[in-house]
């Protein structure tokens, strides 16, 4: 048999094996892959990077099961090891699965990381906390937040999702789940928005059609209050949303040819109090 003919009859068999593999979806399920465990994630947590020319970043690392230690003490040694590899710009760890930090049972990991021998030298400007002069407008409206209030982190502006979802204006019947930690909306027009705690990527579901999109920061649970990216939360809903800054003001207004179908909000308050959802 000629190389050229080898080659090619290689190459049939790496498509076959291949084609036989997307067919079942499991490696394990192929000959000589019985024994085979898949990797699937189990955590994930987020850290806050400061580099030295000033730039201030939130990045979001997963951590995966294993088949020798429990699932605590893979995120065990994940958060350990952000404190012992003395990587220079790793400034803290803020949330674990969404949630700060503080609030779970990895506290003790919170806190600025102490670089041993070669602490950060540079000086930074700090991130923006809680901040609670930020006004969020829809058409014209000043939401309320009575409890938790906007936050800003890394310029984005996050906000508790029912005070949206759920204003007047908008009307989304909101779903949270609580085993999943996802947030799922669905407006009076049948489009529905679906976030989840601690992942960027969120989708939006139109019909038959489903788009998978990407936020800037993912949601997070703030003093038991799931908090969400508002521009991904409203321009998913065909909403325009613009920042003035020197206001510290958000407004959000319906786009041009929208034509929104709304109760009144009389009946959407009645609505709300019959099928009302926690969180």
């Amino acid at each position: 048999m000629s190389k050229s003919r080898k080659s090619k009859v290689i190459i049939l068999l790496l498509i076959v094996v291949l084609t036989s593999a997307s067919s079942v979806e499991v490696w394990g399920e192929l000959p000589g892959y019985e024994n085979v465990v898949r990797s699937y994630k189990i955590a994930d947590y987020t850290v806050e990077v400061r580099r030295p020319d000033g730039r201030q970043l939130i990045r979001t690392f997963p951590v995966y099961n294993s088949t020798i230690y429990t699932d605590d003490e893979m995120i065990e040694a994940s958060l350990k090891s952000c404190w012992t590899n003395n990587e220079r710009e790793l400034y803290r760890i803020t949330h674990v699965n969404g949630k700060p930090i503080e609030q779970t049972k990895w506290a003790k990991y919170g806190g600025v990381i102490q670089h041993v021998g070669r602490n950060l030298m540079f000086s930074y400007v700090p991130l923006e906390p809680a901040v609670t002069e930020v006004a969020v407008f829809i058409n014209g409206k000043q939401i309320e937040f009575p409890d938790q209030k906007p936050i800003i982190m890394l310029g984005r502006t996050m906000v508790p999702m029912r005070a949206v979802f759920e204003h007047p204006d908008v009307q989304a019947q909101v779903i949270w789940n609580e085993d999943e930690e996802t947030v799922t909306a669905t407006d009076r027009s049948g489009k529905t928005i679906v976030f989840r705690i601690g992942e960027e990527n969120y989708r939006v579901k139109t019909g038959n059609k489903e788009e998978l999109k990407q936020s800037d920061v993912a949601p997070l649970i703030q003093n038991s209050r799931t908090l969400l990216p508002l521009r991904a939360l409203a321009e998913s809903l065909d909403f325009k949303v613009d920042w003035i800054g020197e206001e510290k003001k958000v407004e959000i207004k319906e786009k041009p040819g929208t034509k929104r179908k709304l109760l009144s909000p009389e009946e959407w308050a009645t609505f709300l109090k019959q099928g009302g959802n926690t969180q």
